[in-house]
């Protein structure tokens, strides 16, 4: 199974995958995404917020504050069947601008590979959000391996980074969202 593959080990994983077309990264991507956007859901009726603290996607919270602002006071319980589909949504798009970032940054700091590459460390970086990306405090655990997933072992297996380098940039962007989650108490601007 390919996400037990991904969660034992990510370089072995990446590996495998390096022949791979978009397709297979994308498929997995939906499916991760759809029950994350599902279960969150779940326990957003049940009285739970999307956070920083509950919620390894961004688009867990955006979403959530639309409901919050918008669609609850609008439709009631109803507005509960259409927020796994927004969920999933901006996600998507999340995912194109995740990847044209990691591409150009995995370039900076040395790396040799395609956008292909990008994509699936973005897509298969996911895989870790299944495991409480919509449980509070669960979920900082489940996107911190997400996390790593993606800018540590995507860099350094896809792209053929150098590790010191892949490193570096993992331990910049932890610091970067440690200080601003600190700071203003938000991550990646939202608060």
């Amino acid at each position: 199974m390919k996400l037990i593959d991904l969660l034992s080990d990510p370089s072995g994983f990446f590996e495998k995958t390096r022949e791979e077309n978009w397709r297979p990264a994308f498929v997995f991507f939906l499916k991760i995404t759809l029950a994350l956007s599902i279960a969150t859901t779940v326990v957003n009726y049940l009285g739970i917020e999307s956070t920083d603290f509950s919620s390894a996607y961004q688009a867990q919270i955006m979403v959530y504050r639309l409901m919050k602002t918008t669609l609850l006071p609008q439709y009631g319980d109803l507005a509960y069947l259409i927020e796994p589909f927004l969920i999933l949504g901006i996600s998507v798009v999340v995912l194109f601008a995740l990847t044209a970032l990691l591409h150009v940054i995995f370039r900076l700091i040395g790396g040799k590979g395609s956008v292909l590459n990008a994509w699936k460390a973005a897509s298969y970086g996911t895989g870790p959000c299944i495991l409480g990306g919509f449980l509070p405090y669960v979920s900082l655990f489940a996107a911190f391996y997400s996390l790593m997933i993606q800018f540590y072992f995507g860099p350094k297996v896809l792209y053929r980074a150098k590790e010191s380098l892949a490193l570096l940039f993992i331990a910049t962007i932890v610091a970067l969202a440690f200080i601003e989650m600190f700071l203003t108490g938000t991550t990646v601007g939202f608060p």
